[in-house]
């Protein structure tokens, strides 16, 4: 993976959260970070899998709190989390608390704060 992500998506950290990744989830994840956002149906077509298979593997990636979710109009949207937080400073402000940001783009609060004090260091 790209050095861009070490961050959140390095193995070390994964593990500090007690996140253990399937091969399955893996591939999933991977698809996200080079799509940046797509829908199940974008990633049933990259990885070749059904789309209700990476439906259900993109709701428990956006469990563990690695994939960020958002619901516009009737489709859901999953985003690579970084590209989310970025998106929703953009489109919210970057005054707005770490919490409400969270909430917004469906993703915990502290790996939100962990990427936004990461975008405000030029770090991503």
């Amino acid at each position: 993976m790209s050095e861009e992500y070490c961050g959140i998506y390095d193995i070390r950290f994964l593990m500090k959260r007690g996140i253990i990744l399937s091969p399955p989830l893996w591939r999933t994840l991977k698809a996200v970070i080079e799509l940046k956002e797509a829908t199940a149906d974008d990633l049933s077509k990259k990885t070749g899998r059904p789309r209700t298979i990476e439906s259900r593997y993109l709701a428990e990636l956006n469990r563990l709190g690695i994939v960020a979710r958002k619901r516009i109009s009737r489709r859901v949207y999953y985003i690579e989390a970084i590209t989310a937080v970025k998106k929703a400073l953009e489109e919210l402000g970057p005054d707005i608390p770490v919490e409400h940001l969270a909430h917004q783009i469906s993703l915990p609060a502290d790996i939100v704060r962990i990427i936004v004090e990461g975008v405000k260091a030029g770090k991503y």
